[in-house]
């Protein structure tokens, strides 16, 4: 066992936690904790496919409830922004744009195709297509394009 080969003993967490979005809409994630040589990851997924995810990892001798508070906060300040703004222009068409010139999700595997990822964002799946149609109205602007570990924080 895990916790024994490294003399660490996972506290319990709670199953799942329960928090408001952007838009006042209850979000449930399922936890879950897991043990490995280099230290303590905490996993929050939203009981959803294509949900929000959030992780946190911590040393081996962390404060494990320090560490699930981070992951809770993580967790708020995640579903607190709004990225993406859905609408219809006066004609009846349904649009999609990108708020503030920025945008934070998940790549994702897209079980529709095998050429192009699932891009999660604001807890929503969109196809990789769905996202280049919000990038067009940006044409001729410069872009940056970074990549993060699950357990990394994002300023």
């Amino acid at each position: 066992m895990m916790s024994e080969e490294v003399g660490v003993e996972l506290k319990t967490i709670p199953a799942a936690i329960s928090l408001y979005d952007f838009n006042g809409s209850r979000r449930n994630f399922i936890l879950q904790q897991r043990l490995y040589p280099n230290g303590i990851f905490l996993e929050a997924s939203e009981d959803r496919d294509y949900g929000y995810q959030f992780a946190v990892h911590g040393e081996l001798d962390c404060d494990q409830t320090e560490l699930l508070e981070k992951l809770r906060e993580k967790v708020k300040s995640g579903v607190s922004k709004q990225f993406i703004k859905a609408g219809q222009f006066p004609n009846g068409q349904a649009y999609i744009s990108i708020i503030n010139d920025e945008f934070v999700g998940l790549v994702d595997h897209d079980e529709n195709s095998q050429a192009a990822p699932m891009i999660v964002i604001d807890g929503q799946p969109y196809t990789w297509e769905e996202v280049g149609e919000m990038v067009k109205s940006f044409e001729g602007f410069q872009v940056q394009m970074k990549f993060f570990d699950m357990t990394d924080d994002i300023d």
